[in-house]
């Protein structure tokens, strides 16, 4: 049994920047707020402050595309948001294979993309992807940093697809 595991993390710089931002605009707004408040009211603006903040920046330091093909399908879950659960099995798969894309040209950037009629993506970065096509006619694509050995585990559970990498 092959079984296909890929984790992706967000690695952009910028993306650390936008979370420093984040928490200086957060703590730096409750600060500016409460200089001529009493001492209570700076302890619960610092305590808001801190509740709005920490789920965003944990939220976005814990972002990440998971993918697991197996005997049964392909799964994939976009970490931490429990809503991008999806399973697809090998036999409600018209045609599935390792494809390259362009995040902004085809779907407008990276993350979750849902797109007019029945295209979805699940992108962290990079220019390949799994490409899903249900019977019912929908697209689904998730982006892979390890395209040779998608491609091979597809070809193992679905030999009949000849779009080969």
């Amino acid at each position: 049994m092959k079984v296909f595991l890929e984790q992706q993390f967000v690695k952009w710089w910028w993306l650390t920047m936008f979370i420093l931002a984040i928490i200086g605009i957060i703590f730096g707004t409750g600060y500016y707020s409460t200089l001529d408040s009493d001492e209570d009211t700076r302890l619960i603006v610092s305590v808001i402050c801190c509740l709005v903040a920490f789920p965003i920046v944990f939220g976005l330091l814990y972002l990440r595309l998971e993918t697991r093909m197996d005997e049964k399908g392909i799964f994939t879950y976009f970490r931490p948001f429990g809503f991008t659960k999806r399973f697809f099995a090998w036999e409600e798969m018209k045609e599935v294979y390792v494809r390259e894309y362009n995040a902004f040209s085809e779907f407008g950037g990276w993350g979750i993309r849902i797109l007019r009629g029945n295209s979805k993506a699940y992108i962290i970065g990079g220019k390949k992807g799994i490409q899903i096509i249900t019977l019912e006619g929908k697209k689904f694509l998730v982006g892979t940093e390890k395209p040779e050995d998608a491609q091979a585990t597809i070809n193992n559970y679905k030999p009949k697809n000849n779009n080969e990498y």
